[in-house]
């Protein structure tokens, strides 16, 4: 497989454009869902104009080339940032930056942002539940479903965030509020666009899945005169392997334009949509869990009788708890809408300014079951410890959420550099408007208690029965909504005191209003929050760095769009505080095509959350304390011009330090495996075969913070080959979990979720 890269004209900024007449046009009717037909007939109306413009002689005025392989390195090497606010290169970046680039998307055939995140090590996923659903991710034991990013903007709906429109995916770990605002406690994610930039192509992916289903991907681009487009597009519908009545249907279409107003001035529209159609996999329960006393510390009986931690139940990995049949079957729709507006203006080299304005609308109708309250045969709640599995009993909580999120920002960032005294200076700094809203309302269908509550729906937990009543709708709860509403400023500035040593420090402040009602409940909140990161790089010799950084972050009681009066979200209490120091080296080895990293940090919460009464959750005080001190090592890039690798290490070592909760002190932080590695690897056998493969480690991990419920360790193993068996077409075979590994993909204290078994997938690709 060859992995090429191209000097075309420079495009540094990009966003998104509406299409909704052709869209509109092309839709079907239906509870205003777009059908994958309608994004079919748009997707190929659009590749015609793209067709048609990749022909056309391009004319108009040229900025200077650079290298927009996508990777900015190469292949999966990356060495460039694409964040406006973040300027340095990555080597000179003082955090550990994973990157999963284009070239690891495509020869991994990955098709989602949870997907690709498997390849960066200290990375788990929170399983969903009701309060919260979608992607969510947890970077070295924080959790970080709010801080992920579209191109520096905060991307935060209720979805899963499909690769099709995404070019690369960035995690920036450590201390990053004083980029990212509130949050980013372990890190922030941040999705790069496939965006307009001026080449000219057009490239296609077919994939068959040995699971059932099949994907049609697209990316066309091209420009005529000074405006250049693109357009990707996509159709997926998969089954799941070894989980039954598990499928995801998805479709979506991205364009984007540039157009170079002046030799100095682009303006850039483009617009995203991405539906979904799926099933819901709340997976299965976990065995019953010891009995913990907060004020003593003591823990007795449980599944093990011994009062020690326990696993999810063992069942066979294909059951699934949910309803196949009825109107309220399980089932999950999701439309998003991104539409961007963006403005770059280049003073002279040394001066540029751009302002982005950014819409965000994902409306989500989700009817999961989650898996709740083991009895034995007989209907006692009381599991006798080992009682055969084979015997209980499942109480299937059945609901259903409407949710609807929307999100409008503008932000705007000014890039300098200068010299003063003989110190060259450059400075980052910008202002950030944003309203976020969220509407919700929630109905029970089935209820999911031992012996009360009507209905009661429960199933075997052995040999479930999907095709059972599905549950009965008779009103919805009371809806909440709530109003969000950030100013932030922000300024950064890296100093070069000569070729050895820079200096930075940066500086954002925050103000974070909050409004939230339910029923005659009407709550606000206002938090002023002052984040700060300084530090220093060392530069022994041109290709390699060796930084130290500290700097803040902070968790509002808000932060996740609800408050209420009591609890850990509680309108009276302050955000918690995180203080992080990271030290690390990043060197370019093998002429630079290599790039080697390592850091060590420790992350201290010095105001937890915890309840001033240990026996009771309803007042809680900012008086605990938790500490995750961690290494990681990575490498990505190429040994020889035929062998690339990526390759990540993280050791974990977390710890709640001060709690009223005495079955809690001591205790490892949630979601924090030990160890966790991962690698991937290809090597190009002829200019035309290439074969690869990976392998993937995670850690022991517990689920909750009491430690009574854990996912055992597991191996992951991939492979890859393909073959060029034309000059512009390229067939690819991938095979997943190739030992039929039973492990767990999402966890957290109410269910964990089994991850796929053993699968393959056939692509053909085809560039032109």
């Amino acid at each position: 497989m060859n992995r090429e890269s191209s000097s075309i004209p420079f495009s540094p900024y990009a966003t998104h454009q509406n299409i909704p007449q052709l869209l509109k046009s092309n839709a079907s009717e239906g509870k205003g869902y777009i059908t994958s037909r309608a994004v079919l007939r748009t997707a190929v109306s659009l590749a015609s104009l793209m067709a048609a413009s990749a022909a056309a002689q391009e004319t108009g005025v040229q900025l200077p080339t650079i290298d927009v392989s996508g990777d900015q390195g190469g292949g999966y090497q990356a060495t460039q940032q694409t964040i406006t606010r973040l300027p340095t290169p990555l080597r000179d970046t003082p955090q550990t930056v994973n990157v999963v680039t284009q070239q690891v998307i495509q020869d991994q055939r990955v098709n989602t942002m949870e997907e690709a995140l498997r390849n960066v090590p200290g990375i788990t996923f929170s399983a969903g539940e009701g309060g919260q659903q979608g992607d969510s991710p947890i970077i070295n034991g924080q959790s970080a479903r709010g801080d992920i990013f579209r191109d520096g903007l905060r991307d935060p709906g209720w979805y899963t965030r499909d690769l099709f429109s995404v070019d690369r995916v960035e995690v920036y770990k450590g201390p990053s509020a004083f980029a990212f605002g509130r949050g980013a406690t372990g890190g922030a994610i941040n999705n790069s666009s496939k965006l307009a930039n001026g080449s000219t192509f057009a490239e296609t992916t077919a994939t068959g899945s040995s699971a059932g289903g099949f994907r049609i991907d697209g990316d066309a681009a091209g420009k005529v005169g000074n405006v250049a487009g693109r357009v990707a597009v996509m159709v997926q519908d998969y089954d799941t392997a070894a989980r039954d009545n598990i499928y995801t249907k998805r479709w979506g279409v991205a364009p984007s334009f540039v157009v170079d107003m002046t030799d100095s001035t682009k303006a850039t529209l483009a617009y995203i949509y991405q539906g979904e159609e799926s099933i819901p996999d709340y997976g299965v329960p976990w065995r019953p869990a010891a009995t913990t006393n907060a004020a003593t510390g003591s823990r007795t009986g449980g599944y093990n009788g011994d009062g020690s931690a326990v696993t999810p139940v063992q069942v066979p990995r294909n059951n699934w708890y949910g309803f196949t049949n009825g109107d309220l079957k399980d089932l999950v729709q999701t439309n998003t809408h991104i539409l961007t507006a963006k403005f770059d203006h280049r003073f002279n080299d040394a001066i540029s300014v751009s302002n982005a304005t950014r819409y965000v609308a994902v409306d989500r109708m989700a009817r999961p079951t989650a898996p709740r309250t083991l009895n034995t045969a007989g209907g006692s709640s009381t599991i006798p410890a080992g009682y055969s599995e084979e015997l209980m009993t499942i109480g299937r909580q059945h609901f259903q959420t409407e949710t609807d999120n929307t999100f409008l920002v503008n932000q705007t960032d000014l890039l300098a550099k200068f010299n003063t005294f003989g110190l060259k200076h450059t400075v980052s700094a910008g202002m950030e408007l944003s309203r976020e809203t969220r509407w919700q309302q929630r109905a029970n269908l089935c209820y999911q208690a031992a012996s009360s509550g009507t209905p009661v729906c429960r199933t075997s937990l052995w040999t479930p029965e999907p095709s059972a009543a599905d549950g009965v709708f008779t009103a919805y709860g009371t809806p909440n909504e709530t109003t969000q509403n950030t100013v932030a400023l922000y300024a950064s500035d890296q100093i070069k005191l000569n070729q050895y040593f820079d200096l930075l420090g940066a500086l954002r402040y925050d103000s974070f209003k909050t409004d939230y009602e339910s029923g005659a409940t009407q709550l606000s909140r206002t938090d002023n929050l002052l984040s700060w990161r300084f530090g220093g790089v060392y530069h022994p010799i041109q290709n390699a760095s060796i930084y130290i950084t500290h700097g803040n972050s902070y968790n509002p009681s808000a932060e996740y769009g609800t408050l209420s009066a009591t609890g850990t979200n509680s309108v009276l209490l302050d955000p918690e505080k995180s203080v992080t120091t990271e030290a690390g080296v990043k060197i370019d080895v093998l002429n630079e095509k290599l790039s080697l990293t390592g850091s060590i940090f420790r992350n201290d919460k010095t105001n937890m959350r915890v309840p001033v009464d240990p026996l009771s959750t309803t007042v809680y005080a900012l008086q605990g304390e938790a500490r995750v001190d961690g290494i990681e090592l990575g490498a990505a890039g190429k040994v020889t011009d035929k062998w690339s690798v990526t390759v990540g290490y993280s050791h974990l070592r977390s710890e709640i330090r001060n709690t009223t909760q005495l079955d809690r002190l001591g205790n490892e932080v949630p979601n924090t495996p030990p160890n966790n590695f991962t690698f991937w690897s290809t090597y190009d056998v002829t200019s035309e075969w290439t074969v690869g493969g990976g392998a993937f480690y995670q850690d022991k991990a517990y689920a909750n913070d009491t430690n009574t419920l854990y996912v055992p360790s597991y191996w992951r193993f991939d492979a890859m080959t393909s073959y060029k068996i034309h000059p512009k077409m390229t067939l690819q075979l991938n095979v997943y979990n190739l030992t039929d590994e039973y492990y767990y993909a999402q966890y957290y204290g109410g269910h964990a979720v089994p991850a796929a078994g053993r699968y393959a997938t056939l692509s053909l690709r085809t560039k032109w």
